[in-house]
């Protein structure tokens, strides 16, 4: 279906997307001084994270952060939030001062971003260019888009997500190879946490999609599809490891804590 549709419907979504988030953005800019502010956890800590992080990446300190706590593994503690983001490295060629200038404008390439690869996504499943960029607005602009503003590195999730249905698509479709696990890296890499959630629709995703005559399922289908994955996944390692050493060595998260109560979350 895609060859019904122009080759620049992605780019729309995303211009349009992007238009409309500085239009959503900008009288709260206009209001702050040039800055975004918002409440609780985006002042305390999503702005500070990223001012802490962009001094630790620029001087070299990438390994131990002493202004974190008593001390603390700088990639795992901060691998959650933004190191592995590239919204994050957009950030390094600014000066530190310019970070609460460079929020909102961040936030709305998130939401441009979303709807670019959404479009990517949906333009495979329609005839009309007009419905893969209007599906690909109500993704970039739903409800868990909107509200998690307030948890700026939640954004990232949605932004590179569907990238992985992209590459798994092109893989047992037009068996492109390399890009699935490619996805399956920057996923990992952006946000560990949201990719155990998304690895679970992956799965979900691969058998419903087995169902399909398109994808002409088979068992060398399916080995190709997790060699990828297991590929996307040393390739993320850099993230991955210090991050489970972060995680494993904290009381509060050991192995026998980690699928109970708060400590889920801690």
């Amino acid at each position: 279906m895609i060859q019904q549709q122009s080759r620049w419907g992605h780019w729309k979504a995303f211009g349009l997307a992007l238009a409309m988030a500085a239009v959503m953005f900008l009288p709260f800019v206009i209001m702050d001084g040039g800055c975004f502010f918002y409440y609780g956890d985006f002042n305390v800590q999503q702005i500070p994270f990223y001012r802490l992080a962009h001094e630790a990446v620029r001087s070299g300190d990438i390994f131990w952060s002493w202004t974190t706590d008593l001390g603390a593994n700088f990639i795992g503690s901060y691998s959650f939030y933004l190191l592995f983001s590239p919204f994050f490295w957009l950030t390094l060629p600014f000066p530190v001062e310019a970070i609460p200038y460079l929020m909102a404008p961040l936030l709305a390439l998130k939401f441009a971003t979303a709807a670019l690869t959404s479009c990517l996504y949906i333009r495979r499943f329609v005839k009309e260019e007009v419905t893969a960029v209007m599906g690909s607005l109500l993704y970039a602009f739903s409800g868990w888009m909107i509200y998690n503003v307030f948890f700026n590195h939640f954004l990232e999730v949605a932004a590179f997500f569907p990238l992985l249905l992209v590459a798994l698509e092109e893989l047992m479709v037009e068996n492109r190879r390399g890009l699935f696990a490619l996805a399956v890296a920057l996923n990992a890499m952006v946000n560990y946490w949201f990719f155990i959630g998304e690895v679970v629709f992956v799965v979900l995703y691969f058998f419903v999609r087995c169902t399909s005559p398109q994808w002409k399922a088979s068992f060398g289908g399916f080995c190709k599809v997790a060699f990828e994955a297991i590929l996307g996944v040393g390739l993320a390692m850099a993230a991955l490891l210090p991050s489970a050493l972060a995680i494993l060595g904290n009381p509060r998260t050991g192995t026998d804590k980690l699928l109970s109560g708060w400590s889920l979350w801690l």
